[in-house]
């Protein structure tokens, strides 16, 4: 007595592969025309930010700038006892938030880097980072990974 099992194992599976391949088209062609799209010269991007409730449209703006200034960075190391350092000299971070707006108002291309040196709570880099960012906003910038200023 042979069991019907038996003689299926000896045949092989049949594999459609022709819908697979439909669909993969569709796909490479969707990419094509996207690509294609965003390559053209002068095209811009409008993206939708949501901001609470409501969006805004943003255009990329080209901001020209002055050959003559090159960017200017003012480094701030949060050491692990929780003291703050600004270009190797000792600050309070009173007097540090009190001066970053005047340095920064002297030029649109000065820039703030917090570092974290060896082990600091996150928390703690958190704060600081916070607090220069509410007076410094998007020229503050958290600085990662152990090699030198830019």
């Amino acid at each position: 007595m042979r069991f019907r099992h038996q003689q299926d194992r000896e045949q092989l599976p049949e594999l459609e592969i022709t819908p697979m391949l439909n669909v993969m088209l569709v796909v490479l062609a969707f990419f094509v025309a996207v690509a294609a799209n965003l390559a053209e010269e002068g095209a811009s991007l409008l993206v939708r930010l949501p901001r609470g409730s409501e969006t805004a449209e943003v255009q990329p703006t080209e901001v020209p700038l002055d050959e003559s200034e090159e960017p200017e960075f003012l480094q701030v190391v949060l050491h692990p006892e929780g003291k703050l350092s600004v270009n190797d000299r000792p600050v309070e971070k009173a007097q540090l938030l009190q001066q970053l707006p005047s340095y920064l108002q002297q030029s649109p291309q000065r820039y703030v880097y917090l570092r974290v040196s060896g082990n600091v709570p996150y928390q703690s880099a958190i704060d600081i980072l916070s607090s220069l960012k509410e007076v410094g906003g998007d020229r503050v910038s958290l600085l990662i990974g152990a090699g030198a200023m830019p």
